[in-house]
Formats: structure tokens, sequence, C-alpha cells
């Protein structure tokens, strides 16, 4: 029973990576896929100008499953429609000097094992059963995986625009506290007597 756990628990394979992607770069990946094989792919640019990088993910015949212009993150997922090696590739060619730093990672599922003749109805509904939890547990690895991405992402974008509301802050108190010393001088010079000797 503690060896089905295992197995089960084993059959979902992901790699996380991260990319150094030069200007005017491009960089392919390839994962071979089993046919109605399923998988997904994650991304996450997590530093370098506007964050934005293109994205394409091709099938073995060249067909295009998935692209994206200019995206700071995504997901997606697909099942492979035929075997072979897919090709998922990310671009940084709209960026004339700035390289960009994004974070990966490429989920495929391995296929379930064909159910033993020898295992009791019991064992089948167990081992079932063990099977739809991994799908689950996958699931929910993923999508924290992606709430992970989007929390880095718009902490980034807080911390910027706090900065520039403490920044714009620290300008207008400056330019009051001058206005009021401005104010103050004028209008004592304004009262002032003058005696003309």
């Amino acid at each position: 029973m503690k060896l089905l756990v295992i197995l089960a628990l084993c059959l979902a394979s992901g790699s996380g990576y991260m990319l150094y992607l030069d200007a005017k770069a491009e960089e392919c990946f390839y994962e071979e896929l089993k046919p109605n094989q399923k998988a997904g792919l994650s991304f996450e640019v997590a530093e370098g100008g506007f964050l934005d990088v293109d994205v394409t993910l091709t099938d073995p015949s060249g067909s295009v499953i998935y692209a994206a212009n200019q995206e700071t993150e995504g997901r997606f997922r697909f099942s492979a429609s035929i075997g072979g090696n897919y090709v998922f590739c990310f671009s940084n060619a709209m960026s004339t000097v700035t390289p960009k730093v994004l974070k990966f990672k490429m989920i495929v599922v391995q296929p379930r094992e064909a159910d033993s003749s020898d295992m009791s109805e019991e064992d089948k509904k167990i081992k079932g059963m063990i099977g739809d939890l991994r799908n689950q547990l996958r699931e929910v690895k993923e999508e924290q995986d992606y709430m992970e991405i989007r929390d880095n992402a718009h902490s980034e974008i807080n911390r910027n625009t706090n900065r520039r509301v403490v920044i714009w802050a620290c300008f207008e108190f400056s330019l009051l506290l001058c206005m009021t010393i401005g104010q103050i001088y004028y209008i004592k010079r304004f009262f002032e007597v003058r005696r003309v000797i």
C-alpha cells in the first residue's frame, strides 16, 4: 500500500528554471511528450526592462499551440495531440539593450499505468482514488506556483508605487514649506514701516 502511494506521488514531474535572456536573444527548450500526455508551462519575468517577453509553444509538426507577445507572466496547459518533441521558446527580440531574467516551469503529467488484473477490486478503487488525489494535488501546486508568480509581480508594482507616492509627498511638503516661508517674508515686508530720511 505504501508503495502505491509513493508511486502515485512520483508520477507528475516538473522542472523549474531561472533563465537569463539577453537583449535580442531567443532561447528554446524541448520536451518529449507521448500522444494525449498532459503538460503545462508557467513563466514569470522577474527583472529587466518592462518585464515582458515573447513566448511560443510549437508541436513536433511545427504548428504553433500557444503564442504570447510581451507578456509579464502566464501559464498554459495542453494535451499533446501527437507524440514527439514539443518546443517552447522565450524571445527578448523586442528589447534592444535590456536583458531579462525569467523563471519558468514545465510540468509533464505521466500517463497512468494500466491496472493489473491480479489486483482486487478494492485495491483498484484505492489506486484510482490515489490517482485522482495526485491530480488534484498537482493542480493545487500549480495554482500556488502561479499565485506566487502573480504575487511577486504585483508586490514589485506596489513597492514602486509606494516609493513614488512618498517621493511626491516629500516634494509637495518642501514646496508648501517654501511657499509658506515666502508668504511670511512677503507679508512681513508689506507691513514694515519705511522711514525716509
